[in-house]
């Protein structure tokens, strides 16, 4: 008779434990880990939006890409200690790559002792393409009243950092004396001849031949001229409403408005009670002395918005906007002294009457209320839009 083999099932319970630990280590790093990392994930976004955010404003002030990525590297990092942040600098778009690792709970006990969170964010600065609580003038680019040269190549225009802004306020010229970024945006004046240089005909920004026959036909108001914004032609009233509390509707451009009249002291006076702020201006590029279609239709674009005005005749296509910093309004009834710039354009440069009425001051870099479509397509004129794009 041979041996009598006993089998034993001894030492299973043993395998069948281990093997529910691991299960229950994997759950536990899952949940616990798992949540950790998507935590981190979450202050990782966090630190990348505020570098992206800060890297395209100081590229916008700036334009130093040094600057921005030390600026964007500066804010992710504040917001994501430890992080390790990949800048990147493009046109007017700043990306920030912000990962962080840290040690697990759990998981190093399956063979993961690290785990790395990582998120990515890209922000532009844009000239807006549309803007709101716009001030209800319209500006033609051109040089400031002494001119020079221009910080942008869309325009003849000159624009102050915030910087240099606070230093000319605080450190006023000698008496008969300007800067040469002053600009006078608005006079009373019906035809000033100031902006022959800046037709097309110059050299200069501005289409001046509004019936194509190849001759300057600049009869109206020119480069300083009040809005018919909502096409309602309310006068006065109207355009004081505007720039006491800001045009309430969104302002696109690409849009061609009529002008009204504006000379009474009182619209002066209402501007005059924003000396010292910034507001959003628009610009235009081409100017028509009837409604556009069909006195101007060779200028028409095919994005372009014609909003009828009840107000003055002349049209405007607006293309970009600006930030203004008022800094002294000159007319009947304004309290102060004469403002420089009306003082040096008609004492000393003689291009407008003693008894013209201005508006004055410092187109500015900024920002400001606003609106665009990422495609950074709107004109340069130092006034942008900041936004996240990824």
């Amino acid at each position: 008779m041979g041996k009598k083999i006993v089998r034993t099932e001894e030492g299973q319970s043993l395998v069948l434990l281990v093997i529910l630990l691991l299960g229950m280590l994997a759950i536990l790093a899952l949940v616990l880990d798992g949540g950790n990392l998507f935590g981190k994930r979450r202050l990782a976004q966090n630190a990348a939006d505020a570098g992206a955010l800060a890297g395209a404003r100081t590229l916008c002030y700036t334009d130093d890409a040094t600057q921005a990525e030390y600026q964007a590297n500066q804010y992710a990092a504040s917001n994501l200690l430890n992080s390790v942040n990949q800048i990147d600098i493009g046109e007017r778009r700043v990306t920030v790559t912000s990962t962080l690792t840290f040690d697990t709970f759990f998981a190093h006990m399956i063979g993961y002792p690290e785990l790395t969170a990582q998120a990515s964010a890209s922000a532009s600065c844009c000239p807006p393409t549309a803007g709101q609580g716009v001030l209800p003038i319209t500006w033609a680019c051109r040089p400031p009243i002494v001119g020079g040269g221009s910080i942008s190549d869309d325009c003849q225009e000159q624009a102050l950092t915030e910087d240099q802004l606070e230093d000319y306020i605080n450190n006023p010229p000698p008496a008969g004396t300007i800067y040469p970024e002053l600009y006078i945006i608005m006079d009373s004046q019906a035809e000033p001849d100031d902006l022959a240089d800046i037709c097309q005909s110059m050299g200069g920004w501005l289409d001046c031949d509004m019936d194509d026959d190849g001759d300057d036909d600049l009869i109206a108001n020119g480069d300083r001229s009040w809005l018919d914004l909502d096409g309602g032609g309310g006068g006065s009233s109207e355009l004081i409403d505007w720039l006491d509390n800001g045009f309430p509707g969104l302002l696109s451009d690409h849009t061609w408005l009529g002008g009204q009249a504006g000379v009474a002291n009182n619209v002066f006076q209402a501007a005059a009670d924003h000396v010292g702020e910034k507001v959003a201006i628009p610009v235009f590029d081409l100017i028509c002395d009837d409604y556009p279609d069909p006195a101007c239709a060779g200028d028409i674009h095919p994005e372009d918005t014609l909003v009828t005005s009840a107000g003055g005749s002349y049209y405007y296509h607006i293309i970009g906007f600006a930030a203004f910093y008022i800094s002294c309004v000159n007319a009947p009834g304004v309290p102060g002294p004469e403002c420089p710039g009306h003082q040096v354009a008609s004492d000393v440069l003689g291009i407008i009457p003693n008894n013209t009425k201005t508006i004055e001051g410092y187109f500015v870099v900024g920002f400001g209320p606003g609106s665009d479509d990422g495609s950074c397509s709107g004109l340069d004129l130092g006034y942008y839009s900041l936004f996240l794009t990824k």
